[in-house]
């Protein structure tokens, strides 16, 4: 008895570990390991039990790249979006429980409570995006799909393009621990994200390019299905689709690749805006919008942060890049007749790179219920003004943040003196003349992503599987608790590009 029940439990076990995904662990030059990360000890070294080693190894953290943990799903996920925003890039999540003019004080379940210095914090946000995240990642490749104008349905495997089964294959994207690349050898299929936007959205992503920017994004986008046009009809003044691939400026595959949606292409100068639907006949049609105010200065080589907020019921569409505004278009109205104009009828959303021999890498992407904000408080950051917008999405105040007392904040303005809720703010962009100047982080340091928001920086001490000790530039040594996490990323930069190699 005591003989089977032995068996009994090991079964279990095996079980269990079986069910749990594993780590991975991707080096600079591209190689990568599945296994289970162990910790830090000293001189930058990672602790890593591999599936089929018998003991720990330790590698050099200047020879990694980032280690995805639990294959990118957190043990615990963090239950709020309130969080401060510091002048490195850095997103601590938590609660502020306290702030003067020195520091301020936040409460977090990964690492209880910290001090923060005050010139430290660029953006508190209590209540950021207004409702609950519908996605964050790429932290799991299976999540996403690609579709190609030749194959609508879904690109066939890799496996029999390798094989030789399909002759001149389309380009793919390529996925690497929390992003996808596009190699830039050619153009034409897009990376598809489905049922993930609600009616009232937000959609932000960061964005990297080199050799030129020209891309779309579909939002709102519900995939339906085109007929394959009859070669032998060819309509007068109708442009028909090639079977592959799109030039810069092409917008005739848009229903192809995104069905019913609305498409918005992102040059480095200049938009466009168009609504792409499939017909009762299950033709593709594109009609442009017209947009005020399309012009933008992105450059040839560069990255950005990119926000669409989008409300399916009233039509209203806003743009947003590097938190700044840009442009916004009405779709709809109030009765059913006007919101049935809007041309996004889906849930999905995607990406396609219109450029040849252009590289284009997107990552951080997040989905999220929007409140119907118009805008952000950083859009109107000044240098020597603290901004507070409320979470009504149309007041907000300038002056001079005070100390936060029985829950609330105090305002001196130059027009009187305010006190409000923390509870009804949205976020307060705090005056630029009064931060920390940034600085680079060190080359051995590493960032934390949580889930589903934060990234914590710092240089790594010590730490086992469960939690990790770091040095950070702004509030000194931290214990994380790991549980939220989802990745250690080993390379952050600042630069305008970070080091990201064109093999991928």
């Amino acid at each position: 008895m005591i003989h089977k029940l032995a068996i009994s439990l090991i079964a279990g076990v095996m079980v269990l570990a079986a069910a749990e995904p594993s780590d991975l662990v991707r080096f600079s030059n591209g190689d990568q390991l599945h296994g289970a990360f162990q910790g830090f000890k000293e001189g930058a070294h990672a602790i890593w039990l591999s599936d089929d080693a018998a003991a720990p190894v330790d590698f050099k953290t200047a020879k990694m790249r980032h280690v995805v943990l639990r294959g990118g799903k957190p043990s615990k996920s963090l239950t709020s979006l309130s969080h401060v925003a510091l002048v490195n890039g850095d997103r601590m999540p938590g609660t502020i429980t306290g702030m003067n003019d020195e520091a301020i004080t936040l409460e977090t379940p990964y690492a209880g409570s910290l001090r923060i210095p005050r010139d430290q914090v660029e953006m508190f946000a209590p209540s950021p995006l207004g409702g609950r995240v519908h996605y964050h990642g790429p932290f799991v490749e299976d999540e996403w799909q690609m579709a190609n104008a030749s194959f609508p349905d879904g690109m066939p495997p890799a496996a029999d393009e390798k094989d030789g089964k399909e002759k001149d294959p389309p380009g793919r994207w390529a996925f690497s621990g929390s992003a996808w690349y596009w190699p830039g050898k050619c153009s034409g299929t897009a990376l598809l994200r489905k049922n993930a936007m609600p009616d009232r959205s937000i959609l932000r992503f960061d964005l990297a390019w080199k050799n030129r920017l020209s891309m779309a994004i579909g939002f709102h986008a519900d995939f339906a299905k085109t007929k394959p046009r009859d070669p032998a009809v060819r309509d007068e003044g109708v442009q028909l689709p090639r079977a592959r691939g799109f030039s810069s400026g092409d917008s005739t595959l848009f229903p192809v690749l995104f069905g019913n949606s609305y498409v918005l292409q992102v040059f480095s100068t200049h938009l466009m805006l168009f609504r792409a639907s499939v017909d009762e006949n299950g033709g593709p049609v594109v009609e442009r919008v017209q947009i005020n105010g399309n012009s933008i200065r992105l450059g040839d080589t560069g990255k950005a942060q990119i926000e669409i907020r989008s409300n399916r019921l009233s039509g209203q569409v806003s743009l947003f890049i590097n938190d700044e505004f840009v442009v916004s278009w009405s779709e709809g109205g109030t009765n059913p007749e006007e919101q049935a104009r809007y041309a996004g009828k889906g849930g999905g959303f995607g990406f396609v790179v219109q450029n040849e021999d252009s590289t284009v890498r997107i990552s951080d992407v997040m989905v999220a219920e929007w409140n119907g904000m118009p805008d952000s408080a950083r859009s109107l950051q000044a240098d020597e003004q603290d901004i507070v917008l409320l979470a009504n999405g149309t007041d907000r105040f300038s002056g001079k943040v005070g100390s936060l007392q029985d829950g609330k904040i105090p305002l001196h303005g130059k027009y009187g003196q305010f006190l409000f809720e923390i509870d009804d703010i949205a976020e307060i962009r705090f005056a630029r003349g009064r931060l920390a100047r940034e600085t680079e982080p060190d080359s051995d340091s590493l960032s934390v992503q949580f889930s589903p928001l934060g990234r914590i920086s710092g240089r790594p001490l010590a730490g086992s599987a469960s939690s990790i000790r770091i040095l950070n530039p702004g509030c000194g040594e931290m214990s994380l608790n790991l549980e939220s996490a989802v990745m250690l990323d080993f390379k952050p930069s600042n630069t305008i590009i970070d080091d990201w190699d064109a093999d991928f």
